[in-house]
């Protein structure tokens, strides 16, 4: 679960992309782990296999937040932000996890 949340987490970066209507990102883990989500920018859902999860995320202040199930709120803070394939923005968690994600895909 703990993967899943950074990975989860890291997605706000791609919030910006106003075209996009899903966005799928590599997200490359300071732990050395990597993993592979899409984002619905009409829903709001970030997926990955067949766990799914809401997020909000506020693109003023670079955070992005989702409720966890069984762990609650975590939230992300993003060094930029990334609108085409090939860009990458660091992030810090609020558990203090760090990692780079970066945009492999995007769909109208």
């Amino acid at each position: 679960m703990k993967k899943f949340i950074t990975a989860a987490l890291a997605a706000g970066f791609i919030a910006a992309p106003a075209l996009a209507a899903t966005v799928t990102v590599s997200f490359a883990n300071d732990d050395g782990t990597t993993q592979e989500w899409t984002f619905d920018d009409a829903t709001n859902i970030a997926t990955t296999g067949d766990l799914s999860v809401p997020y909000t995320f506020d693109q003023e202040a670079g955070v992005l937040c989702a409720d966890i199930p069984e762990q609650g709120e975590l939230c992300a803070t993003f060094d930029g932000v990334a609108q085409a394939v090939g860009e990458s923005a660091g992030y810090t968690l609020s558990t203090g996890g760090t990692g780079t994600a970066t945009i492999t895909a995007m769909a109208e």
